[in-house]
């Protein structure tokens, strides 16, 4: 049964293609709550077979998700901040938060499950700039999609070289991720000192 499963998700996502794995992505990347792994695994699966290739995968997989997050980011900024109105304090605390840590939360909140898809909303709440936004998101979104297709593409290559192959990048994604992160977080606390240190 559970085979059988994994075939008809395998044969859906040969059927969808790549527009299918763009739109799909676009919809993970709102705030419907619809897994990626279901399309992305799969995908990687069929790269690995040569029915696919792995970087129009990445491409279309990355491209629907931020596509989705500006969805979210404008919705965010034209109708949700609407609706809270009346509820200043909460906007003025989620403003101030963006202010501080806004581009370290929308690199990294893509690459949480489950909380992904959700932080453009406070980014377009706090109307976070674009020229941020965009890069750091996608960035996430390129690594997230990669990562997902590479494990894809592991259970799928029937070698132990491709497998090696796969599991290099996986590892290059995550790395690049942690040297991000600490770079970023150096750059804050060495701000922070300096305005503690400057008198003006």
């Amino acid at each position: 049964m559970f085979d059988s499963l994994l075939s008809s998700l395998v044969e859906f996502v040969n059927i969808l293609g790549y527009f299918g794995v763009y739109f799909y992505m676009l919809l993970v990347g709102t705030f419907i709550p619809v897994p990626s792994e279901i399309v992305l695994l799969p995908a990687g699966y069929l790269a690995s077979q040569g029915e696919k290739n792995l970087y129009l995968l990445i491409l279309a997989g990355s491209l629907g998700s931020i596509s989705g997050a500006l969805i979210n980011y404008y919705f965010a900024k034209k109708i949700v901040k609407g609706i809270l109105k009346n509820k200043r304090m909460f906007i003025a605390k989620v403003i101030i938060f963006f202010r501080s840590h806004g581009k370290i939360s929308a690199f990294v909140g893509p690459l949480t499950p489950g909380l992904g898809q959700y932080i453009s909303l406070p980014a377009g709440i706090s109307h976070m700039k674009l020229r941020y936004f965009i890069p750091l998101t996608y960035a996430a979104n390129i690594i997230w999609v990669s990562f997902m297709l590479m494990i894809g593409y592991m259970f799928g290559a029937d070698n132990e070289a491709s497998h090696t192959k796969a599991l290099q990048g996986s590892m290059i994604l995550f790395g690049f991720v942690i040297v991000f992160s600490s770079v970023y977080v150096w750059r804050e606390v060495k701000k922070k000192n300096n305005k503690q240190i400057d008198p003006s």
